[in-house]
């Protein structure tokens, strides 16, 4: 199956013998050196007649995080993103309304341009901005906790 931009392949979720396949495969994919990022050669896809393409490392942690979602039981969906994006497709990625991102496109916070009367913005900005919003999170979560280590609160109950 062949994806164009919008469109959405689903893998429903699976019980029984091909869940226990696709847990299988995640311990597998798990254990390999590439999951822990080593530079220890590429991983090969070889089909049942012998033929072989090497996996790109992209690609193998994409394989990694669906078996292991397929092997808790989950469903997948898989979308194709362009790497031009509307506005309202932008908000939706960044799980924020159109409205606020154009408050943020306005005050500069992600890059964009117009084309036409219209605003576009490149997938990359937007992941990189939805990359630096995480690590500010995470700082700030960090911070409260060693405040809170040093005020003497625990988390007993």
């Amino acid at each position: 199956m062949s994806l164009s931009t919008g469109m959405a392949a689903a893998v429903m979720p699976t019980e029984g013998v091909e869940r226990q396949k696709a847990a299988a495969m995640e311990e597998f994919l798990v254990r390999h050196p590439l999951a822990a990022g080593a530079d220890a050669g590429a991983a090969r896809l070889v089909s049942a007649n012998g033929d072989e393409v090497e996996v790109p490392a992209q690609m193998f942690d994409v394989l990694r995080q669906i078996s292991a979602m397929l092997a808790r039981g989950d469903g997948v969906a898989i979308s194709a993103v362009s790497r031009e994006l509307t506005t309202t497709e932008a908000a939706k990625l960044l799980g924020m309304s159109r409205p606020t991102l154009v408050r943020l496109l306005e005050n500069g916070a992600i890059a964009s341009h117009r084309v036409g009367s219209h605003r576009r913005l490149f997938l990359r900005d937007v992941l990189a901005f939805r990359q630096r919003q995480m690590d500010e999170r995470r700082k700030s979560y960090e911070a409260l906790m060693w405040e809170s280590d040093a005020l003497g609160f625990t988390d007993d109950v």
